[in-house]
Parts: structure tokens; C-alpha cells; sequence
């Protein structure tokens, strides 16, 4: 199980290893009063935030910006956005593990409430972003249509890793496993289950008897 951002950390550079040889920034770079989440990340996985191309590790669906794109504003920072610039998310700085707001409802709900709070914890907000942005960027992705537990959708075992994760709706609705391996994700949210491998065609591993949509 993932518990921590240490744990997120350790994880990621094994699933994320093919990207680079070294995904460590320099610490120069990050500012001071970055939350320690948040500047973890940046040091230990920071060259490959900066990857920026078409599904990159940490802009696949949503992103996580680099240091260079931070924004400060009335006293938070802007740490994330939707791919398309519809939404962002931010937290206070001088905190250890602050509340992070988002405009995102504003998408989707009829009367726009501006920047609200989102999720409570930054590290636990930051948890879910990651793990989510990991599968979507994927060099292996499939969407599953099915309505069976997680345990049930492929032909090799399956552990929890990330359970009743919270993002910009507010509730506790991503859910992350993975193989004992640890190159294989799986992200099941409100409507969607998708799977995705650095190294492994994913469609291949997925039970009889589950639609794959058409791959990534």
C-alpha cells in the first residue's frame, strides 16, 4: 500500500524508470516554501514533472506542473491544472501538508463557486494526481467496460495500492491497484476503469469475459 509521499516516491521510480536514468532535480530550483510534499516530489522526481510532451509521466490527462510553470497567487501556489486550462489546483505555502483548492467544480456546476476546498490534505490530493496521471501516461493503456471488482478484470493477481483517493470533485472516488510486479496500474474512478503498463500490452493481460475499448 501507498501511505505516504516516500511511498508514492519509491513507487513511481520503479514504474517510471524507463523514462530516465536519474529523475531527481537539482534542489536549487525549488523553492524554499514549497510545502515538503510537494518539494519531495520536485527533488526525487522532478526531471520527469518536466517532461511535458503529449502523455507524459506527469501531464497525461491533467498535470502537475513543473517548477518553471509554479504560480503564486494571493498567497498560494498553483501546482496543477486540467490539459486544457479549465480548472487549476492550489495550496497555501508556509504549511507542512495544507488543504488544496480548486476551481474545477465550475466545469461542471451551474452556479460557479470559484476556489473552493477540494481535498484536505495535499499529500493525500498530490497521492491521487500522480497515481492517475501514471496510468493515463502509459505506453500501454486500455479502458475496460466492466462492473466487476478490480480483482476480477485481469489474469494476474492484483494489490491495493491507493484506495478512496480524493481529487478535484471532492470525494473519495479514485482507486488505484497494481501488480505484485509493480508494472502494472490499475485506476478504477466514478465511471471509468483504465489499465495501463510502462512495459507490458495490458489488452493481452485482461480477463475473458471483459470489453477492452480500443487502446491508447
Amino acid at each position: 500500500m501507498i501511505t505516504s509521499i516516500a511511498d508514492l516516491v519509491a513507487f513511481l521510480r520503479r514504474f517510471h524508470r524507463h523514462w530516465i536514468d536519474d529523475p531527481s532535480l537539482a534542489p536549487r530550483r525549488i523553492p524554499a516554501d514549497l510545502p515538503p510534499g510537494l518539494t519531495t516530489i520536485y527533488r526525487e522526481l522532478g526531471a520527469l514533472v518536466e517532461i511535458e510532451e503529449d502523455r507524459g509521466p506527469f501531464a497525461a490527462q491533467d498535470a502537475l506542473l513543473p517548477v518553471s510553470r509554479l504560480k503564486r497567487v494571493n498567497g498560494m501556489i498553483e501546482f496543477a491544472c486540467e490539459n486544457q486550462g479549465n480548472w487549476s489546483a492550489r495550496c497555501p505555502v508556509g504549511r507542512s501538508d495544507p488543504p488544496v483548492f480548486s476551481n474545477a467544480a465550475d466545469v461542471w456546476a451551474i452556479e460557479r463557486r470559484g476556489f473552493v476546498v477540494v481535498c484536505e490534505s495535499l499529500d493525500h490530493f498530490l497521492i491521487t494526481l500522480c497515481l492517475q496521471e501514471a496510468v493515463m501516461g502509459s505506453q500501454h493503456l486500455v479502458a475496460l467496460d466492466a462492473d466487476r471488482p478490480p480483482h476480477e478484470l485481469l489474469s494476474i493477481p492484483l494489490q491495493p495500492l491507493w484506495l478512496d483517493g480524493r481529487y478535484v470533485s471532492g470525494e473519495p472516488d479514485h482507486h488505484y491497484y497494481g501488480s505484485f510486479a509493480g508494472d502494472v496500474l490499475v485506476m478504477e474512478s466514478s465511471d471509468d476503469v483504465w489499465i495501463g503498463s510502462p512495459v507490458k500490452n495490458v489488452a493481452g493481460l485482461v480477463a475473458r469475459g471483459i470489453r477492452v475499448q480500443a487502446p491508447r
